[in-house]
């Protein structure tokens, strides 16, 4: 999934997002214009911008969790710099999306979102704080904090991350990510207790 950033002039996208919103309208329908104008005023452009996405979405969108595994599409310049796509793909952590599997991804642990609170994790926040699972000059795992729009995630299970498979049947123990699963509500709780970040 490439990342494009558009800029859709301020009319338009009042135009869209109150079609997308209002189609069904509130119960009162004098209510919409009101309904409108508090989400154009207080929702940051962030918001707006997943609920016009999400809207138009032709595929049901799965949030990111906290401690969950993630494929992403690395920014360009970390290939070559940060890592070689030829040494993440020997070591099970080069994962495949789009059509025909065409599209090369890394694999990233979510870590919490960007806000500067204490608060609860947010999935929808403007950005999500990732581990991304790249390699050092032994070839051994190394882990690269990264920031990106939760639109641009792609949920994954472990399981599907070969590297974990192959650490699994060699003597070295398994890397710390792949035991720290955490079960999270939708709401961004974490269930079992443990602080989120």
């Amino acid at each position: 999934m490439a990342s494009n950033q558009f800029k859709i002039n301020q009319e338009i996208l009042e135009n869209i997002l109150k079609n997308v919103l209002l189609s069904k309208g509130a119960l009162v329908p004098e209510n919409n214009d009101h309904i409108f104008n508090i989400i154009m005023r207080e929702l940051p452009d962030h918001a707006k911008e997943y609920i016009l996405h999400l809207s138009l979405a032709q595929d049901k969108y799965k949030p990111v969790k906290l401690s969950g595994y993630v494929m992403v599409e690395p920014p360009s310049y970390h290939a070559g710099d940060k890592f070689e796509w030829d040494i993440l793909e020997d070591m099970g952590l080069v994962g495949y999306n789009g059509k025909n599997n065409q599209e090369k991804y890394v694999y990233g642990k979510v870590t919490g979102d960007s806000s500067w609170g204490s608060g609860p994790f947010n999935p929808f926040y403007s950005n999500i704080k990732v581990e991304l699972l790249y390699h050092d000059k032994e070839k051994k795992m190394e882990l690269y904090d990264h920031s990106v729009s939760p639109l641009e995630l792609i949920n994954v299970s472990i399981s599907k991350i070969k590297y974990f498979d192959i650490l699994a049947t060699d003597s070295e123990p398994i890397h710390h990510t792949a035991i720290e699963e955490t079960k999270i509500e939708d709401n961004g709780k974490d269930i079992n207790g443990a602080p989120t970040l």
